[in-house]
């Protein structure tokens, strides 16, 4: 009976401990009629499969090392359905973004961070930015600021922000429920 209460006492404190090192959802002020939509579906992306034009699609694709940093992967693209379509605004991440990754060797190189379970299609030539959206596309700690007119296959970048970190709190939780269960291990032992 213990040990089951342990095990799930054990299991609820690395989910707490999981849930609060979770990124938060970012945010944007984008030009009317833009909106910034969350894409929940599994591709392809960078194919000009999507078209729809005044959407800017963002996802967090995973977390990792990067450059020796915990980092945040955030993929977002614009895919209108016509040519010379344009998005504007900013977006604003929870953490400082360290880079952007936005053309086609970039994103390559950084491809582990796609999220599992996407296809991406890093095959076209013009995935990424052209020459004219990079120079309109600029950072800094914790906003985006972006002007884009896209043509096929779309705009996309990979964002790379500061890793979310669990709050002090949180580990000193995570530390009393490993204290409870040495203590009671070692009163069963001692009994």
């Amino acid at each position: 009976m213990p040990k089951k209460i342990l095990s799930k006492l054990s299991l609820g404190l690395l989910a707490l401990a999981t849930q609060a090192a979770h990124a938060a959802d970012p945010t944007a002020v984008l030009a009317a009629p833009d909106s910034f939509v969350h894409y929940a579906g599994t591709g392809p992306v960078g194919n000009n499969n999507l078209n729809q034009p005044n959407k800017l699609f963002w996802m967090h694709e995973s977390t990792g090392i990067w450059q020796g940093h915990s980092v945040d992967s955030w993929f977002v693209f614009f895919d209108p359905d016509a040519t010379d379509t344009r998005v504007r605004g900013t977006i604003t991440f929870d953490h400082d973004i360290l880079f952007v990754q936005d053309d086609q060797s970039e994103l390559v190189a950084t491809a582990s961070f796609g999220k599992p379970g996407v296809t991406y299609d890093y095959s076209r030539f013009a995935i990424g930015l052209e020459a004219s959206d990079k120079a309109r596309t600029s950072f800094a700690a914790h906003t985006l600021a972006l002007n884009w007119t896209a043509a096929a296959p779309g705009d996309h970048i990979r964002v790379m922000t500061v890793g979310a970190v669990p709050e002090p709190s949180t580990y000193a939780l995570l530390a009393g429920g490993l204290f409870a269960i040495g203590f009671v291990a070692r009163r069963r032992k001692a009994g």
